[in-house]
């Protein structure tokens, strides 16, 4: 099975640094089908760690939503659209399937042949004469007819030319059936018949351009020559009339027949959640899959709908499923790594979880790769050591620890990168204030918490110049108000941090009793200074969660 490993959306260089080294170390342990992505746009310094360490960043996804490419099949049976009806039948009944995909020959999807709408077309439900498989008009050609009817030329030449015939059998007086046949103003009228000369002749001067002798009848030399000399074709079946006129509707081609009317085709991109009642209320068990120029990619069966998730998750750098990519919930969640509080809640089968009080996901996943006994690439150590300076601002932040430090230094030693160089060179990485619109610089690395009532998201970004943040507030308080409105939050809350200063400032918008209880300096222009403040997790998220405990929700609301 296929597994994902994912960090947090509004990913930061931890997350994405983390999710890439365990995949590999993963594959490296002999898992295959391990892929790193990335939710979302990547930071311009995750970036630019990646350009470091020489190798390509995880691929980019929006979400995980299982979608149809990965649970249709493409072990299925088809029929070439120019094969007659015959012929599609008995590859619909060869294939034990209750519906078969009627393609062109270079794999365009005509439609779906299914049961039920041949018993409607035998039935002539419908009243449509030219589709009925009981009406007396055929769509075919005298290649077609011949072959299905296993009969020979008499006069003529095989034609491949597709007409709509129109079926006489002649069974009356010859008088009787000629005003019969000059009443019935027919297009391109056939004739079935016997042993009758009589008949013969009488429809070769009345124009008929094509004639089925039925019963391997002979045909006597004056008919022949008067063919021949007219241009008709004379074909000769062991047939009788009665399994003639029945087997000449089967040899119209599949794609001029009617197909079933609810399959549409399914697109591979298709959120499986978004199209499950569409395949759920198909009267087919089969429905067809295109790509987007109309060739067959697949199928997908309603027993698809029940089967487990095509692939399942590794959790990096959060646990909580309202901080993950949109999707995840209907995942199976294998493994957790990470650093923050638990919050992921109840799971339907034990998973290995691997938490610890460390400054950086990075150096959870460095002390897996020391008890796999694996050395991690020099690539690998490079993106390993920037998530971890990074994470703790090189070791200035409150949550930095021993094993922090430890296990920087340990990849400085395999990648040959120096950690403070390193952080210099990233530091100078243009500012997201700056670079990045305000909406997106207040959710680039946003997440979202519901604690004792309380629905609030609080975002962190690094700037170099806190007055930046000065300059921008009202921009920025702006987008944060509408995001409050937008999202139905309590309040949402921008912390702008400084590392080289260990300086942070806060900017927030909704519950202004939160913010006034908040214990830091408020500047006149309504944005707070928290000196030594540099981690959202470890010293502004409990302190809002300790106010939250005692603060009445204006709703009334409570956990």
């Amino acid at each position: 099975m296929k597994t994902i490993v994912c960090g947090h959306r509004n990913p930061d260089v931890d997350s994405v640094a983390s999710a890439f080294a365990l995949a590999e170390l993963k594959r490296a342990l002999g898992n295959a089908g391990v892929e790193a992505v990335c939710p979302g746009l990547m930071p311009g310094k995750a970036v630019r760690l990646f350009e470091k360490a020489g190798v390509p960043p995880p691929r980019r996804v929006n979400d995980v939503f299982p979608r149809v490419r990965d649970v249709m099949t493409k072990d299925y049976s088809t029929v070439f659209a120019s094969k007659t009806l015959f012929e599609a039948v008995r590859a619909l009944r060869a294939s034990k399937q209750n519906t078969i995909p009627v393609v062109e020959k270079d794999n365009t999807y005509i439609g779906m042949l299914s049961p039920v709408t041949l018993i409607t077309d035998l039935l002539n439900i419908t009243g449509e004469s030219r589709t009925s498989l009981t009406g007396r008009s055929v769509y075919s050609s005298t290649k077609k007819i011949a072959k299905l009817l296993n009969a020979e030329f008499l006069s003529g030449k095989i034609n491949s030319e597709l007409k709509n015939y129109d079926i006489f059998v002649a069974a009356m007086s010859p008088d009787f059936f000629e005003k019969h046949l000059k009443s019935a103003k027919a297009e391109n009228p056939v004739i079935i018949v016997g042993d009758r000369p009589e008949i013969h002749l009488r429809a070769l001067r009345g124009g008929i351009r094509l004639i089925i002798i039925t019963g391997s009848c002979p045909v006597e030399d004056i008919v022949l020559e008067t063919a021949r000399n007219r241009n008709v074709d004379i074909l000769r079946t062991p047939f009788d009339s009665a399994s003639a006129i029945r087997m000449l509707k089967l040899s119209t081609p599949a794609r001029n027949i009617r197909l079933a009317s609810d399959t549409a085709p399914l697109s591979p991109d298709d959120i499986l959640h978004d199209i499950k009642h569409r395949i759920a209320a198909s009267t087919c068990d089969l429905l067809p899959v295109c790509s987007a120029d109309g060739k067959l990619a697949g199928v997908i069966t309603k027993a698809a709908l029940s089967s487990p998730p095509a692939y399942n998750v590794i959790l990096v750098d959060h646990n909580e499923l309202s901080q993950s990519i949109p999707g995840v919930e209907e995942l199976s969640v294998a493994e957790v790594v990470d650093h923050h509080r638990i919050g992921i809640g109840n799971t339907p089968e034990p998973i290995k979880y691997t938490c610890d009080t460390v400054g950086s996901t990075c150096t959870i996943v460095a002390s897996m790769y020391r008890a796999a006994g694996i050395v991690p690439s020099k690539s690998v150590a490079t993106l390993i050591l920037g998530g971890i300076i990074t994470d703790t601002l090189f070791f200035q932040s409150p949550t930095t620890t021993t094993s922090d430090i430890n296990a920087a230094k340990e990849m400085e030693s395999i990648s040959g990168e120096n950690g403070e160089a390193l952080m210099l060179e990233m530091s100078r990485i243009d500012s997201p204030l700056t670079t990045m619109s305000p909406k997106d610089a207040i959710n680039s690395d946003r997440k979202d918490y519901f604690e004792n009532g309380w629905k609030f998201s609080l975002s962190q970004i690094e700037e170099n110049h806190l007055a930046v943040l000065h300059r921008m507030q009202d921009r920025i308080r702006s987008e944060l108000d509408a995001s409050v409105k937008a999202d139905g939050l309590d309040f949402f809350g921008l912390m702008v941090t400084d590392a080289v200063r260990a300086c942070s400032e806060f900017i927030m918008s909704g519950s202004p009793q939160l913010f006034a209880a908040l214990p830091y300096k408020k500047n006149a222009d309504g944005i707070m200074r928290m000196p030594g403040v540099l981690s959202r997790k470890k010293q502004l998220l409990p302190q809002i969660l300790g106010i939250l405990q005692d603060l009445p929700h204006p709703r009334g609301i409570r956990g």
